[in-house]
């Protein structure tokens, strides 16, 4: 079987890597991006090929105009793979497919509603839409479940071990508390008029949490006042160091829902807030995590306060986080026993026939 996977965010990197490695020896995986220099380092840092598309392009306009050469691109990737399966969160390579004999499997955790362009333009296309089940009330027609998080296909326990060399990279070592702080750029088409924190609100988390340990900020944007705080690690390391760390405040939607499912408080801060039903499901059921609208920043910041000063918080986060794993799968076990069997392993989930059991 050959699988094209079309890579559209970093974490997307992260989401599908132990499916190439899970399944790379008995199928042909193909990779494909855009020219994303920290999507490119992580290529290279787990040692896996793509195909690049080149440079993205920024405003709608020029998106939608480089778009028809994306998709013309990966109807001549298609068709010289010979690729029975598309699968990702992109327009080309649903697109695509349409023009070859590919199946697509469009993937998102986000809810519809704050996905408008991906619902037009992305979705009627492709053969099937994969979700997680915390999404399975919006009922669309080609949508197919599992329970779990994009995110416990590489952070499950079965899939991850975290590496404590990372403490060392940062002049620390174990036991000693440190916090992390994450902004985002909020340049996706999905962006599009909403923020996260404010140059002030970043200063005013920094004073907050100094006197708790050391603060390190990993940061989309580069920002000079930061360097003095920037987490000196590579990529794909953040996961390890997300782990051992006391808390994680950022305006991220994925490293909010990564923290959680390592059993590191999460404090999310942007527009977002109270949209997205997988980080809600995250924060109101397992209480793994909480978020906060700008507007809002003020409660968020009394909330971190009383998590800091109580005693045992990453215990209480572990007993948490044991819960909501006896209750997801390993993700990657689910998604490559559906690639193997497809296309009669989709329709079975479709109809609701798969005992998922088999891969907690």
């Amino acid at each position: 079987m050959n699988i094209l996977i079309d890579i559209n965010h970093p974490a997307q990197v992260h989401y599908f890597r132990n499916l190439y490695f899970e399944l790379g020896e008995k199928h042909k995986i193909v990779f494909s991006s855009k020219k994303v220099p920290i999507i490119e380092q992580l290529f290279r840092a787990y040692n896996i090929e793509f195909h690049s598309y080149g440079a993205k392009s920024h405003g709608i306009l020029q998106k939608a105009i480089k778009q028809v050469r994306y998709d013309l691109e990966c109807i001549r990737l298609q068709k010289e793979h010979d690729i029975d399966i598309a699968l990702g969160s992109s327009a080309s390579n649903v697109h695509a497919a349409k023009f070859t004999k590919a199946i697509s499997i469009a993937t998102t955790d986000s809810d519809l509603a704050v996905l408008p362009l991906a619902t037009k333009l992305v979705y009627p296309f492709a053969d099937y839409l994969m979700t997680p089940d915390a999404l399975s009330f919006q009922k669309h027609p080609k949508q197919i479940c599992y329970p779990g998080y994009q995110e416990l296909a590489y952070l499950h326990p079965n899939r991850f071990v975290p590496d404590p060399s990372v403490l060392d990279d940062c002049g620390l070592k174990e036991g000693d508390p440190f916090l992390i702080l994450r902004f985002t750029a909020f340049k996706a088409h999905h962006d599009i008029g909403m923020y996260g924190l404010s140059k002030e609100q970043k200063w005013q988390l920094i004073r907050l949490l100094e006197p708790y340990g050391k603060v390190l900020i990993t940061s989309e944007v580069a920002d000079p006042d930061f360097t003095l705080y920037a987490a000196p690690i590579s990529p794909e390391k953040m996961h390890s160091l997300m782990y051992y760390a006391q808390l994680l405040a950022c305006d991220s939607q994925t490293m909010t829902t990564e923290a959680a499912v390592l059993g590191t408080p999460a404090f999310r801060c942007n527009t977002f807030a109270g949209k997205l039903t997988v980080i809600e499901e995250v924060e109101k059921y397992y209480d793994l995590a909480y978020s906060y609208h700008p507007r809002h920043f003020d409660w968020m910041l009394k909330k971190m306060e009383n998590i800091l000063k109580r005693d045992n918080v990453k215990a209480e986060w572990a007993e948490k986080r044991d819960v909501m794993l006896s209750e997801k799968i390993d993700v990657t076990a689910f998604w490559a026993w559906l690639l193997e069997n497809a296309p009669g392993s989709l329709q079975a989930t479709k109809m609701g026939k798969v005992d998922f059991d088999r891969f907690r």
